[in-house]
Parts: C-alpha cells; structure tokens; sequence
C-alpha cells in the first residue's frame, strides 16, 4: 500500500540509521491525547496485531487527503510541523497492507476530542463512556457516511507499528514554514 509521512528530518535520519522508525512518545504534544493514542494502539493490536517489542504508539501516515488518492502537496502540508524553518522530509513509502489501520482523519479529531460518533446522534440522550468509546470504531469506516451522504472530500490517515527503511520509494526535502 502506498502511503505518505511527514517527518522531522531527526526522525528521516534515525530511520537511516537504524532501518526502521517507530513511534516516540515524546513527540505526543499534547499530554491529554495520550489516551486517545492509547486507544489507538489497542485498536491496532486488535485489527492487525502486536507492536514490536518496547514499541507503545503508532507512526502516522496519509492514505489519502480531501478526497484525492495523492501525495501530500507540501504547498499547503508545509505548515505546522514545528518552528518555520524546521527541516521536513515527505516520505512515499510501499508498506505491506497487513501491517496498516486506515481511519477517517476527521473521527480521529472525535477521539482526541472525546465525543461521539453516533449516527443518528440524539442531543436528548446522555451517551455512557462506554457507548461514546464504542462509537469511537467508526472511524475505522472510511466508507465514511454521514447519515447516509457520501463524504466527497475524506482524508484517511494510516497507522502502522513501524516503517522500515526497505518500505521507503521517495525521499523528499522541505522545510517548515
């Protein structure tokens, strides 16, 4: 499957240097999301197996963007990943189906939030923790409908235990802005 990850270029480097990136704690920014990511990896343990040893969070990467099966285009991918002037590295990278979790970008942001994702939604029902948490799968449905309505414009991330150099197609240079 071929996917695209924006990295810092420290991680690009690590991954040269070891033949394999994985998921680093300290680059969760915000401690709050830590048990949305949590949530992530027992998902992933569940739908595509164990992680490696040691190894707690998945690296991300972009299936595909507002609808359109491409590279990120870094014109607009170029901001936010850390200070203006922090060099970036695009990778394409052709990971084994098996080893990836698609999910819709835009649930994921309903995790970290920790809504509901309930259609169809009754604002008069107080949803329990356990059916809000359970309603968190749906982001695994990329078909992704909203009450019936085809989402034109999906943007579905991957995740996946590690990327391994041998995986990497593209290496691409940018720096923040």
């Amino acid at each position: 499957m071929i996917l695209w990850t924006i990295q810092h270029r420290d991680a690009y480097e690590e991954l040269v240097q070891k033949g394999v990136l994985r998921g680093n704690p300290m680059y969760i920014i915000e401690e709050i999301f830590k048990k949305s990511y949590v949530w992530m990896a027992d998902q992933m343990k569940k739908r595509i197996g164990n992680p490696p040893a040691g190894v707690l969070y998945p690296v991300w990467a972009w299936y595909q963007w507002e609808g359109k099966r491409k590279r990120p285009d870094m014109r607009s991918h170029g901001r936010g990943w850390g200070e203006k002037g922090t060099p970036i590295v695009l990778l394409t990278i052709d990971v084994p189906d098996n080893c990836v979790l698609l999910s819709d970008f835009d649930y994921w942001h309903v995790v970290l939030n920790d809504g509901e994702i309930i259609f169809p939604y009754d604002e008069s029902v107080h949803y329990s923790k356990e059916q809000r948490q359970k309603s968190w799968e749906n982001i695994f449905d990329i078909s992704c409908s909203f009450d019936g309505d085809k989402h034109h414009i999906l943007s579905t991330q991957a995740t996946m235990w590690e990327i391994k150099a041998e995986w990497v197609v593209k290496v691409e240079h940018f720096i923040s802005r």
